[in-house]
């Protein structure tokens, strides 16, 4: 019998194989909208027209001047400035460099925007908030100074300052508004600590090279599209979710290994298309959800997926790609339309037992000539395999008859790993086998596959990588692949991580404007908990109790010219390690 033809549409399906071209409007657009400002009555003094606001204090509403370098005054006809309101100075193209007071805690929307002479700002620790678009078109904008009162950096806030070159985000700012750097074409480095990138956040910052983002969790739908300098991501660990074209044509990644980011579930459409040198992925086992085009006109690519979460390979996901031979991983139960099209590299593919549809086109212009199916011949011809698929349907084909293998689980602490499997039918005993020096050496045997919450446990194992099956035996005989290969077997990667009996400072970094340091430092095995202390009149200070999962720590904001010595203690089996503090204590200097 032969496999089910769907008669899908063919031509949607190359219509929505193209990687999108198009993206959404900028931030906030090429005209500013005019925006309704309520205010008491206005009244002028000198350069300025000011309202008073509810607390008594005045807010500037408009600059009139024409001198080039600015000092916001203290006070106005007695009442202390605490703001400088919506498009105050929008639109002035004599002022080159402005200096707040210490009063100032606001900026309005646009206060500044299209101030294309602005090249200096030097702000106040004392301003919380700075509004959307404030400093949007500064084109001759490259020094502002004295954020770190910040609270928040909102939308479009510095959208085409493209003389920016360097910035720092200060500690307290946990999100980077949607557009707020957007087409900062010279911006080189930015320092940030927060969480969340908004959508288009550094789009197109051509020269960003280097970008600061140990603690984000979500990036949002084009964040650094076309940033084509932008080569290592080598840094995200906590990231969950990447939105759609959020790394779209950066073109000097080479390499994405994403398996780091145990928290990471979604990957939006488009997230990596067109970043044509990139050669080696590799995704996650937590992945749940990959984006339609996500690695589309990749071509130099090729992709591990250790997922076993994953359900769909979604429309065109690897299309145009230079991948050469591909594993879809067990649990996948669709590869959708034009999935793999025009990948002509493409000579052999496994299939896993749990597939059932295979949608248009989405093998069609591959040279695949050898399909490995990890079920029986009676399973495959189940398989609905849709229309454009000749390449596919007439390929040499490999069943693992018979050779059904244990879906393996793990569980790493530390240097242990506990592994569990599910139930081979007519299993008569189980192999708990490892890959050491290239040859798969076994441990030991199980009579049965642990139920829920119970497992096998492997511990003291070296730092690296290390590989592990599970093989049952049936009829008296090892269920083993002749080839030998990861492919035939679900086997379970494992990294575990360098573990000292101490804390030991793998980096230090340092943010001049807001005089604080970030230290981070490698896991002890066993922590309940890490004290960070500071040698104060001869004695060591606890400043800070972190729980076991921390790894880093940021400082509050130091004193200038001040130097502290430091050291990171670990509290194991109810006791605090204070051996050999002097020799493992640190020193820092503010600048």
């Amino acid at each position: 019998m032969a496999n089910k033809i769907m008669k899908s549409t063919l031509a949607s399906v190359l219509a929505l194989m193209s990687v999108a071209t198009c993206v959404p409007g900028t931030a906030i657009g090429n005209v500013i909208a005019d925006t309704a400002i309520t205010a008491s009555a206005e009244a002028v003094s000198g350069d300025y027209t000011y309202e008073e606001l509810s607390d008594g204090t005045v807010s500037i509403t408009k600059y009139n001047g024409t001198e080039s370098v600015v000092e916001i005054p203290v006070k106005i006809n007695g009442k202390t400035v605490t703001k400088i309101g919506d498009k105050a100075f929008m639109g002035n193209e004599y002022v080159t460099e402005i200096y707040f007071s210490n009063y100032i805690t606001s900026v309005g929307e646009f206060a500044f925007c299209n101030c294309t002479a602005l090249k200096s700002v030097y702000c106040s620790n004392s301003v919380k908030t700075i509004g959307r678009g404030a400093f949007s078109n500064c084109t001759s904008l490259d020094e502002i100074n004295n954020l770190g009162g910040l609270e928040a950096i909102e939308e479009g806030t510095f959208q085409r300052c493209t003389s920016l070159e360097v910035f720092h985000i200060p500690g307290r700012v946990k999100y980077i508004g949607t557009g707020a750097f957007q087409e900062c074409t010279n911006l080189r480095e930015v320092y940030f600590y927060g969480t969340t990138i908004g959508k288009k956040a550094f789009y197109k910052c051509e020269n960003l090279s280097d970008i600061d983002m140990y603690e984000v969790v979500d990036i949002g739908d084009y964040a650094f599209f076309g940033c084509s300098s932008l080569s290592d991501l080598s840094e995200l660990r906590d990231l969950e979710t990447i939105g759609n074209s959020a790394f779209g044509s950066c073109s000097a990644l080479t390499v994405l290994n994403l398996v780091p980011c145990e928290k990471l579930t979604s990957i939006g459409n488009d997230a990596f298309a067109n970043c044509k040198n990139l050669k080696e992925v590799s995704l996650p086992e937590n992945l749940t959800t990959l984006g339609k085009r996500a690695f589309a006109n990749c071509h130099e690519m090729k992709v591990d997926i250790f997922s076993k979460k994953l359900t769909t390979i979604p429309m065109g996901a690897f299309a145009s790609t230079g991948i050469t031979g591909f594993t879809v991983p067990e649990g996948v139960t669709s590869i959708d339309d034009a999935a793999f099209n025009s990948c002509k590299s493409l000579s052999r593919v496994t299939l896993p037992s749990t597939l059932k549809t295979i949608g248009a086109k989405a093998f069609d212009n591959t040279g695949v000539n050898n399909v490995i199916y990890n079920g029986t011949e009676r399973q495959w011809r189940d398989v609905e395999i849709g229309e454009g698929n000749d390449v596919l349907v007439n390929a040499n084909k490999e069943f693992n008859i018979d050779k059904e293998y244990p879906h393996v689980y793990k569980e790493l602490t530390y240097d242990s790993v506990k592994l569990s499997w599910t139930a081979v039918y007519g299993a008569e005993k189980y192999g708990i086998f490892e890959k050491i020096n290239g040859e798969w050496v076994m441990h030991a045997t199980c009579s049965d596959a642990p139920e829920k919450g119970d497992g096998f446990t492997i511990g003291n194992l070296e730092p690296g990588w290390h590989d592990f099956a599970v093989i049952a035996m049936i009829d008296g005989e090892w269920n083993w692949s002749e080839e030998d290969s990861s492919e035939h077997y679900n086997v379970a990667y494992v990294y575990v991580h360098q573990y000292s009996t101490y804390p030991k400072i793998e980096t230090i970094a340092y943010n001049e404007p807001t005089h604080q340091f970030r230290f981070c430092w490698t896991q002890v095995k066993g922590a309940e908990k890490y004290g960070i202390a500071v040698k104060l009149a001869g004695k060591w200070k606890v400043q800070a109790y972190l729980d076991v999962n921390a790894t880093s720590f940021t400082s509050p904001k130091l004193t200038a010219g001040s130097t502290h010595k430091v050291v990171i203690a670990a509290k194991v089996n109810g006791k605090w390690d204070t051996s050999n503090l002097s020799k493992r204590a640190f020193t820092v200097t503010v600048k």
